[in-house]
Formats: C-alpha cells, structure tokens, sequence
C-alpha cells in the first residue's frame, strides 16, 4: 500500500490506484497521512479541513469520511494500514515508508549528498502536492513542502556539480528560478552550474537579474551565500569537478576463493570496530607466522565490512618481509596520498609533511586502512589516522608490542588453522575425494603445516591428478620431507613448508621451474608477460603461457591486467634455487632500460641526443605507438623503476637517472628524488665523476622546482666542478645554464642573463644546437623583463628557429612564452594573448603541467593589461592549481600576484590583499625577489592607511631597484601621484 500526496492526493495498491471519493474526504485522509502515528483531534481535523467556518452537522460528516476511508483502506490491503480511534481524536496507523512525503524526507535527511538517492526523492514528486485540496492549511503545506522540494533541487544539483555533470542541472534549476524568481539558493545554485559548464558570464547576467528584482521587489541586497558565489565567480575561485575531485580509493585486493575459517579472528574484529566509539581510531594488528593467511583473513574482514567505510579503503603493502628492504615510511605515506589527493596534486617533501598532510586528509572520512607485511614499529607509526573515524588494520609476523604499548592496537594472533578447518578447506578446494579418505586428508593437513598457503598449493597438486589417491599423494610429500635437508635455523616447520613448494615444483615442467627461480631474482615486487620473457629469453606468448601455468599451481598471482606478484614466501623460497644463469638479471634490465629509451623517444624526440644510448634487447617489448601510451607505460612501472635504481648494479641506476630526466622533470617528486639520489650513490660508488654531476644537475632541478634555491644552487656548483674535472665542457654548460634558471626565479634577470650568455657560449663551441636553443630561450625571455627588447627579440626569433628545425615542441612552446611577454610589453596584447594560449595548449597535448601552468600565467596577464580582469582571474587562478599540483613555488607567487591584480580590478580590494599577503609570503620564503615587490606593490594598493601605503610602496620601490627592474620607476610614480592626490 502506496500513500501519495506529492501530486494528487491517491492511494495505490500493487500498482493500481484506489478511489478515495470527492476532494474532503481526500484532505481528511491528507491531514492523518502527514500526521501519521499520532492522533490528530477532532477539533483540529475540523479547521484544517473545513477551515473557520465549518457547516453545522461536521462532525457527522467527518464520521461518514472516516467511515468510508476505512472501507477502503480495508478492501485495498486487509490488516494493512487502518484509521484508530484514539479518545479525543484519529490516528492512521501506518509505516512512515508508505507515504511518499515520509520517503522523500528520509531520502533528503540521511542522504544529502548522494545523487542517485536524491535523484529518487525527486521522483516521487508528480506535480503539485496536495493537488485539488482548497483552503488555507493545504495552501500552507503546498509552500512547505514546495520550499523542501526546491531545496532538494539545490542540494541535487549541488551533487551533480561535484561528480561532474553540472550540464545535466541547467534546464530543472532555470525552470526552478522562473518560477521562483528570488529564491536565493535556487539562484546560486544555478550560478554554480553555469560556471561549472563554462558559462561564467551567463552566471554573472544571471546574478544581476535577481539583483535588480530583489530590490524592486523587496528593498534588498543578496544574502551572503548568493553575494560569496557571485565573488567567486568574479574571482574564478568556485569549487568545481573540473577541479578533479577527491578520488574515493577502493583499494582491498580480491577476496580469496573458498575462505575457510578464522571465524573466531573474524569476530574479534567485528567487536574491535563495534567497541570503537572512542576519539581514537580502531587499531587491530594481526600477527602470526609466514603463510598463515593474515593478508587473507585481513582482505576478507575488510570485504565483509567495506560498507561501513563509505569514504574509502586502503591497501598498502609494505613489504616488511619481502628479499628487498621493507618499505620506507615516507615511500608508503606517498602512495597513500596518492590514492587520497586529486590527480596531479604536488607531493609534500618530506616524511613529517606526508604524515601531517595523510592525518589531515582522513580526518573527516570513514575509511579502512589495510597496512600489510608490516616489519616494525617505526614503519608504521607515521601511517597511522588520528581520528576516530578510521580503522586501522595492520598484519605482520612480528609481534608490534609496543603498537600495542604506546598506541592502544588489539592484537589478534592468527596461528595454523585447526584440524576441522583444514580439513574443511582441502574439503572446498579438492572436493568429495576429501570425504573418501578422511585419513590421508587428515595427514595432508599436518604435512602442509595446517597453513593456508601450503594447503592450496597441495589442493592444486590434488586437483591437476584427479587419478591419484590422496594417500598416495600424501606418501608423496612425506618422501619429500623426510629427505629435505633442515635449514639450520629453521626447524621443523619451515622445513616442512619448503618441502610442500618443492613438491610442488616437481609437478610442473621443467621450463616453468626455471621461470619460478629466475622471478626470484626479479628486482620488483610487480612484473608482466614482458618482464618474463626478458628473464627466461623467452618469446612473449611463451612468457605468457608459463604464467599462466604458474598461476594455476598458485605459485604467483594476478594483481592486474597482465600484472602480477608473489607471496614473500614464494619469492624467497624462488630466489633460493641454484641457478646458473647470471645473464637472466642482465636481460631483465636491458629490456627495462631499452623500454625506458624507446617511451623517452616518443615523448622528447628533440633530446634524443642528450639521452645515453641503450642497446636493443632481444626480447619483445611493448608496442608504443605515440607519446600517450609511451607515458603510460612510464607511469605504470615507476614503482618498478625506482626498484630498479635501488637493486641493480650503480650503472644501471646512472643510465636510469639520466634516461628518465625529462619525463621526471616537474612530475613524481617522491620517485625523482630516489631515482637521482641512487644515480649520485652510485655514480660515487663507481669513480663516475661525469654521471655524478649529470645526476646533481637533475636532483638540482627538483630543488630548484621546490623553492629549495641555496640546495639547487650547491647541487649545481658541485656538478659544474666535476663535469670541470672530468674534462666535459658540455656537461658545463648545463650546469651554467642551470644556475642562470636559479637567478631568473629569484628575479635577479641581469645575472641570470649573464650566466645564460657564458652558457650560450660554450653550447656555441661544442656545436650544440640544442643547448643553444634553450640557452637563447631563457636569454630572450629575460631580456624582454629588463627592457632589453631589440635583443630578446632577436634571441627568441633565433631559439624557435632551432627548436623547429629539431622538432623540439616543447622549447617552441617556451619561446612563445618570450614572445608573448614581449608583445605585451610593446601594447601587442591581442598577439601575447595568442601566442600564451598556443604555449599553454602545446605544454597540455605534452603533459607537462609545470610549464603549461606558466604559460596560462602569462595568459592571465595580458588579459589583465588588455582590460579583462575576470578573464585574467580565471587564468590566474588556474595557474595556481597547476603550480600547487605539479610544482613550482615561485610560479605561485607569480600566480597570487596576478589574482590579486585582477580581483583589485574587478572591485574586490580585500580579496586582492589576502591574494597579495600570501604571494608575499610564499616570495619571502622562497626567494622570488621580483614577486616580493610585486606583492608589496598590491598591498600598498588595497591598504587604507597612509603609513601602510607609503611603507608598502617603499619596500617595492628598495626590492625593484636592487634588481635593477624598470618597475621601480614605474612604482615611484604611482607613489608620487598618489601623494599629490592627498
């Protein structure tokens, strides 16, 4: 039985409609239906049914309703809802799911955010509620529930907004705002959406339209939410989709097939979270022996309650017992946040930033955090939430005490499983067989450890010979025991889990036993078909063929498309068989390195030359057929990259450092880092003064992105001094041109340009063409800053005729920067626009979002000098997201400055300062000398008092001319006229 009210007044049964009479008897039924579950007085009923004036025998004719509304509900549905009466008054008694108001309510309270159920609460309206009800209580409830009708509208609207799909609101909130022309969050809403779809000035048309009729109609200014969106607009700065919303990370592993067991475990869990209703999140370490199944009990509590963490869940495995180091901290607070943060957002540096970014992050989320393979205490501490909102499930063979100690953690030991258990998932993996010979189940069992590891790989075995008796199989496996040699410090366990893989080996040929040992020496936890092939020298159908033999007998696992891994156990026991093949790991990484070229080529062809060559492997590699799946190819084995740096012999990690310069330029800070802090290791190790300063210059760079200027600059001496020692002038000249970069982002142009010249000129010796071509780019670029305008000019003209001459987009896209910075300053604007625009859409179709961030900067400033401070403001404020994303802290500065100069212009002075404060802030930090002046210059613009004004200006004035810029003189006029004003 169906109530409705949200449109006419009915009552449906299995889908069919239920006469309920003539429009009073209707209003009766409407009155008890929105009060249903409580009794509602006869006297009551009276006004708002027949309101002030009811006829003299109303009392009789509210019985004969009542009457006849219980007939129906009986026929419709007997010992369904029914009419009681109470002393003094009727009750309805029914569900509140019943009546569609009740529905639509609970949807809206429980659900505010959730699209698809607030798409569902507007379902349920069919047109005017209460329809064809008169007098002045249905009037009453029709604007209440048509002010929670467009209140629903604005919160579904919102939602839709943020998942991106803002174009699917506009026809329901323009009709909503006809027909409510000063509904205020209607407005702002559609305001929203109109932004959101690129129609920023049809918002602001919009807001001046309900501007004008607020005051005509009611004497009034906008409320502050209406008046905060249309500065927002103004200023660019309204949250939207395309600003890439936080991903809600779904990363528990699959569960495992045929889970048997670990009830007890499974319910100490469910109480820990039941019990956590503390400040503190719910800590659980699960710990027990290798092979015991913690990971599999883990995943599989974590798949049983991932609805009750609706933000999100977690999975790192921190590789605390693998053949390699365990993770460190900071490597594994990256790939959290990596999970957490919009995409392309930057990477705080440090360990002590991560964690304090991770905790900030989680804050407000109900989410589980699954830490896998944990090896101590130290790795863990700074991977822990700080708030009651988040679960905390860690597993390690290592007791954690002082988790449990220092940081309140449950422990749950998970030991072998019991024989019942066992016996149970040999009965789920083999079948009946299990039941024929409950002895020889019952010795396989204890011969496999009662491990879930070893119990699946014997079940495989058992499974591939349906012929052969358990027992005999059994025999089998007790030969292997008796005659495996014990480890000396294993015991008896350890020797009897190698002796299941061993059996297990012996199953399968001879091709896939040396596949098995060789992924033992693979440096990564992670490898494909292709990565298979380099080591066995195997095609690549026939790599794929041995993993998926291997994949039967459980030996490796899926992870992904074509991705797979092995348990730590298996890896180590692999890495443990004699093999005589030394060249295999050579293979492995000829094929990386080789690969790691040909993506490089595809993406700078231009650098080619710059780049140490590699030698084509005789294994198959991955078809990159252009830049887009050459970079993500790149993106997907960074992991396996950075392993690389870590494991291999020093030169790999040199020729590593240097291949992937440029695709690590402005991108994966945390991998950068690694991958150039081995190569300098290395490099070292190996006497290699040349690749030593080549991996200085790129770790240089990284701190020359992150506003680390002292760091850039030592780390560029260092490397000029030994490309000096190492006779490689070349190298020199990189270096030099390099700490010209440094000087140009602290605003010293005329020592940048000095050091560009030298640059220029060693590049010129060594016929260099491609150094040149950098080297006039920058030279012309600042030039076109110091009013040097004939020979920036004339610098740049020569850079993009190299650059074009090489196919180097990438530098031609920089030189348009030159060129526009230069027609603006000669009054071009409509031609700096272009050529920033072309700039920014180049650096886009290359990826490289550092560089499109300033180009769009400088977009935003010829806007502004052409007039358009709105549009300069959107292009602001969208360099700022690119440079806080991708890096870039002096291209923050520039950015803040700009967004304060366009919201002054637009009217909003206090919005201007705030901008003009933190670009303050971030220059001084930094050293962006220019940006300081600058910011000190719209300060002093937006300030009221006369002292502040002068002292502003002042400071400008000292910082310009220090750098010797002709915007002192510039400033110096504005201060003077000013003064003569007053």
């Amino acid at each position: 039985m169906d109530f409705r009210l949200l449109g006419p007044v009915r009552l449906q049964v299995r889908g069919q409609n239920v006469a309920i009479g003539e429009p009073r008897r209707q209003a009766v039924l409407a009155v008890l239906l929105l009060e249903a579950g409580r009794t509602v007085g006869v006297d009551l009923l009276i006004d708002r049914v027949w309101g002030e004036s009811p006829p003299g025998q109303v009392r009789r004719s509210l019985q004969a309703h009542i009457t006849r509304i219980r007939r129906a509900l009986e026929q419709a549905d007997p010992g369904g809802a029914r009419v009681a009466r109470d002393p003094g008054g009727y009750r309805l008694v029914a569900r509140p799911e019943q009546v569609d108001v009740f529905r639509f309510r609970r949807l809206l309270r429980e659900h505010p955010t959730d699209v698809s159920r607030l798409s569902a609460a507007l379902e349920l309206w069919e047109g005017e509620p209460l329809a064809g009800l008169r007098g002045d209580w249905a009037e009453r409830t029709r604007r209440t529930l048509r002010q929670e009708y467009t209140a629903a509208i604005v919160a579904w609207a919102d939602a839709k907004i943020r998942d991106g799909d803002a174009a699917a609101t506009l026809t329901r909130l323009t009709e909503l705002t006809d027909e409510n022309p000063l509904q205020e969050p209607a407005a702002a809403a559609l305001m929203r959406a109109l932004y959101a779809v690129g129609r920023g000035a049809d918002a602001l048309t919009h807001y001046e339209r309900i501007l004008r009729a607020l005051r005509e109609e009611l004497g009034a200014d906008p409320g502050p939410e209406l008046a905060a969106v249309h500065e927002a607009v103004l200023r660019h700065d309204l949250p939207t989709a395309s600003a890439a919303p936080a991903p809600v990370p779904a990363q528990l592993p699959a569960d495992v097939a045929a889970f048997t067991g670990r009830a007890d475990v499974l319910a100490e869990l469910d109480r820990f979270l039941a019990d956590g209703t503390g400040e503190e999140p719910v800590l659980v370490c699960l710990t027990g022996t290798a092979g015991a199944g913690k990971t599999a009990t883990a995943v599989h509590w974590g798949h049983r309650v991932r609805d009750r963490f609706p933000d999100g869940q977690l999975y790192l495995d921190l590789c605390g017992y693998a053949p390699g180091e365990p993770m460190p901290s900071s490597d594994a607070l990256a790939a959290l946040l990596s999970a957490l943060l919009p995409e392309g957002t930057r990477m705080p540096p440090g360990q002590a930033e991560r964690a304090a970014r991770f905790r900030t992050e989680v804050a407000s989320r109900r989410m589980l955090v699954l830490l896998d393979n944990a090896a101590t205490l130290e790795q863990i501490r700074p991977l822990l939430p700080g708030t009651h909102t988040c679960a905390v499930v860690v597993t390690s063979r290592d007791s954690l005490a002082g988790l449990v100690a220092l940081h309140g953690a449950h422990r749950v030991d998970v030991d072998r499983l019991s024989e019942a258990d066992a016996a149970d998932l040999l009965r789920r993996l083999i079948g009946t067989r299990v039941d024929t010979e409950p002895e020889a189940t019952a010795e396989l069992a204890e011969r496999c450890v009662r491990l879930p590891l070893t119990l699946r790989l014997a079940a495989e075995l058992a499974v591939s010979r349906p012929a052969t008796p358990l027992s005999r199989l059994v025999g089998e496996l007790r030969a292997a025991q008796q005659t495996l040699k014990l480890l000396s410090s294993g015991g008896d366990q350890r020797a009897a889990v190698r002796a299941v893989f061993s059996w297990s080996l012996r199953q399968l040929s001879e091709d896939t036993i040396r596949a098995f040992a060789l992924l033992g020496r693979h440096p990564a936890p992670v490898f494909d078909s292709y990565a298979l092939a380099a080591l066995t020298g195997h095609s690549f159908d026939e790599a794929r063929a041995v993993l998926d033999a291997l994949v039967r007998a459980h030996l490796v696992h899926p992870t992904g498309d074509d991705r797979y891994g092995m348990h730590d156990l298996l890896k180590a026991y692999a890495a443990e068989i004699e093999s005589d093949e030394p060249a295999a790991l050579d293979r492995v990484y000829g094929y990386y390195l080789a690969t790691i070229a040909a993506a490089m080529d595809r993406l700078y062809p231009a650098e080619a030359n710059r780049r140490p060559s590699v030698a084509s492997p005789e294994c198959a590699m991955p078809a990159l057929d252009d830049a887009d799946s050459a970079r993500d190819w790149l993106d997907a084995e960074l992991p396996t990259v950075q392993a690389l740096a870590t494991a291999g012999r020093p030169e790999h990690a040199v020729t590593l450092s240097a291949l992937l310069f440029r695709y690590l330029d402005g991108h994966h800070e945390t991998a950068a880092l690694a991958v150039h802090g081995h190569a300098i290791k290395a490099a070292r190790a190996i006497g290699d003064r040349a690749a030593e300063a080549d991996a200085l210059v790129a770790a240089g760079g990284l701190h020359m992105q992150a506003g680390r200027a002292v760091s850039a600059a030592a780390d560029m001496w260092a490397a000029y001094a030994l490309f000096g020692e190492a006779g490689n002038p070349l190298g020199q000249a990189r270096a030099l041109g390099n700490v010209g970069m440094i000087e140009e982002s602290a605003g010293y142009y005329r020592q940048a340009a000095d050091y560009y010249t030298r640059a220029l000129a060693l590049f010129h010796r060594l016929g260099d063409l491609t150094g040149q071509a950098h080297q006039l780019t920058r030279l012309g670029t600042v030039e076109a800053r110091i009013d040097r305008r004939e020979e920036g000019y004339e610098h740049l003209r020569q850079a993009m005729a190299l650059h074009q001459e090489a196919g180097h987009r990438f530098g031609e896209a920089w030189v348009k920067i030159g060129l526009g910075e230069l027609a603006a300053n000669e009054g071009g604007l409509a031609d700096s626009c272009r050529l920033h625009a072309e700039a920014a859409a180049l650096f886009g179709r290359l990826g490289h979002r550092g560089s499109e961030a300033w180009a769009i900067d400088g977009l935003g400033r010829a806007e502004a000098l052409d007039g358009r401070p709105v549009d300069a403001a959107a292009h602001h404020r969208q360099a700022l997201d690119l440079f806080r994303r991708h890096g870039g802290r002096d291209g923050e500065s520039w950015a803040l400055n700009g967004l304060g100069e366009a919201c002054l212009a637009c009217g909003y002075p206090d919005t201007a300062g705030a901008n003009h404060a933190e670009a303050l802030d971030v220059a001084t930090r930094y050293g962006c000398h220019e940006q300081v002046a600058r910011a000190h210059r719209g300060l002093a613009r937006v300030a009221s008092d006369p002292e502040t004004v002068r002292d502003h200006y002042e400071r400008a004035i000292a910082r310009y001319a220090e750098l010797g810029l002709p915007a002192a003189e510039c400033t110096r006029t504005e201060l003077a006229e000013l003064s003569l004003s007053c």
